[in-house]
């Protein structure tokens, strides 16, 4: 009995350090790249011919679906996602020079409570993927507050922020253009919403 009790303990802990050496050197799944390019660098700026692709299921604590129910995956934009050469080509930080940013803070309704304005790209389920823009409110304990949600699916999902005048959030979808709209709190129906282009006036 006792023989047979030795041989069988040895016999489990092989198995156990088998399954375990095999997990150790089964090969790592390589993910992709979080933005790639394709196109001519040289003659189209990188934000028009960037594609990304989101791999997180949560932002700033707060799952995917519970942004959008048709959401998979959403990422932030943050600089060190982004290879060093498309941020700083020619050396230069261009998002700082322009003062734009992925994410900038203030108390955009006026409130004591301070609020945070965020880009990104989601990709729903069905594999559709766009820009999406947050704002949430932070809290000392739990997860954020949604305070506004904008999506928009699009093959170009390059997007920033800045801040603007008033407390606004001036959200581009693309640098050095002229391409942007100006978000602001709504006094009157408590709520964040789009400025009216001055020039559609």
């Amino acid at each position: 009995m006792l023989a047979a009790g030795v041989f069988v303990r040895p016999g489990r802990w092989t198995i156990a350090l088998c399954s375990c050496l095999f997990v150790m050197i089964a090969p790592a799944r390589a993910e992709p790249a979080f933005v790639t390019i394709e196109g001519d660098l040289k003659s189209i700026a990188w934000w028009v011919l960037a594609d990304f692709h989101p791999f997180t299921t949560e932002v700033r604590g707060i799952p995917a679906r519970e942004i959008r129910k048709s959401w998979c995956k959403a990422t932030e934009f943050r600089k060190d996602l982004i290879p060093r050469e498309l941020l700083f080509e020619g050396g230069a930080d261009a998002m700082a020079a322009a003062n734009m940013s992925f994410a900038i803070e203030g108390r955009f309704d006026g409130t004591a409570t301070k609020q945070v304005a965020l880009v990104g790209v989601f990709e729903e389920c069905s594999g559709q993927k766009g820009r999406f823009i947050l704002i949430l409110d932070q809290s000392a304990e739990g997860k954020p507050k949604i305070r506004f949600v904008n999506a928009l699916r699009t093959d170009h999902q390059f997007g920033a922020l800045q801040k603007g005048d008033d407390n606004s959030i001036v959200a581009w979808a693309c640098m050095e253009c002229d391409n942007f709209s100006v978000l602001k709190w709504d006094r009157k129906k408590r709520k964040f919403g789009w400025q009216p282009d001055p020039v559609e006036q």
